[in-house]
């Protein structure tokens, strides 16, 4: 690829979820962590403008949604680990999460011009399984999505 300033997709971004590569992945979609509650302006009643704007000191956990190819034999959750071989729904993924506790996924973006850019979430926790479908005669693949919540969130360079 020719020297570029700009990041694209495709081919140079990449998951691993406990170290192990994610495949077949359609989407990924982050919500980055929120403040716990809004800023607020500090004004008192003899001032015309605020004096201060106080910031919460605590964020939320952040959201990752990543959307699979359904494959003929497996759910899409078993495509993280053997622990969530065998699960039916819901309930035994969340079993299956419980018993292996919060885990990493790490996106590796490549750039051919310059060192790759790593961002690790940690305390990643399996949160809901997008399991629904609508199957109608011009239905070719299944997306399928699972979701998970983040604790922390932080980039390296190597």
């Amino acid at each position: 690829m020719a020297n570029t300033t700009f990041r694209v997709g495709g081919g140079y971004t990449f998951f691993s979820y406990n170290g192990k590569p994610l495949v077949y992945v359609d989407v990924v979609r982050e919500t980055a962590p929120r403040p716990v509650a809004a800023p607020q302006a500090i004004q008192p009643l003899d001032q015309p403008y605020p004096v201060e704007i106080a910031l919460p000191a605590a964020l939320e956990a952040g959201t990752i949604e990543i959307t699979f190819r359904e494959q003929w034999n497996q759910e899409v959750w078993e495509q993280l680990g053997a622990e969530f071989v065998g699960k039916e729904d819901l309930l035994g993924v969340f079993s299956a999460q419980l018993a292996q506790g919060p885990v990493v996924l790490t996106k590796i973006i490549g750039n051919p011009n310059t060192p790759i850019r790593t961002i690790t979430y940690r305390g990643c926790v399996i949160v809901n399984v997008m399991i629904d479908e609508t199957v109608n005669i011009g239905t070719m693949t299944f997306p399928k999505s699972v979701q998970m919540m983040y604790t922390q969130r932080q980039e390296s360079w190597q």
